[in-house]
């Protein structure tokens, strides 16, 4: 995990536009042992996302981003949820605007998710804004 995490910080770095392909298989994987934690420097999504966003390729992931999503909402697995939002508000595709929709309307009546919710879309909405 630590060596795909680094080969996609380079390939961010680089800007070549092969590393799309590479960024938008660590996204997909389910498979590969990873910590599950919401950083950069241990979870290989997040940088896997980073990169789609720096090589211009992020609307390739939130496909994926938002099938987990709602497979999570589904589950009601509130980590998991989270942890695709994160990825959601990285990608930055206008189309996200869906993801905190639903999400209001799950967590309208807990005022400690909400702040979450509401965070995270400011971010989103930020991250628009570049």
């Amino acid at each position: 995990s630590q060596s795909l995490i680094s080969a996609l910080n380079g390939l961010k770095e680089l800007g070549d536009p092969r590393g799309a392909e590479v960024a938008l298989q660590a996204l997909t994987d389910i498979q590969s042992p990873r910590w599950w934690l919401a950083v950069s420097t241990w979870d290989y999504p997040i940088p896997a996302a980073e990169t789609l966003v720096a090589l211009e390729k992020g609307k390739l992931g939130y496909a994926v981003v938002l099938e987990r999503f709602k497979k999570a909402l589904r589950e009601n697995d509130v980590s998991d949820i989270f942890n695709q939002v994160l990825l959601i508000t990285i990608l930055a595709d206008a189309r996200g605007q869906e993801v905190f929709d639903m999400l209001k309307t799950k967590f309208k009546d807990d005022t400690v998710a909400m702040q979450a919710v509401n965070n995270f879309e400011a971010q989103f909405r930020e991250k628009l804004k570049r």
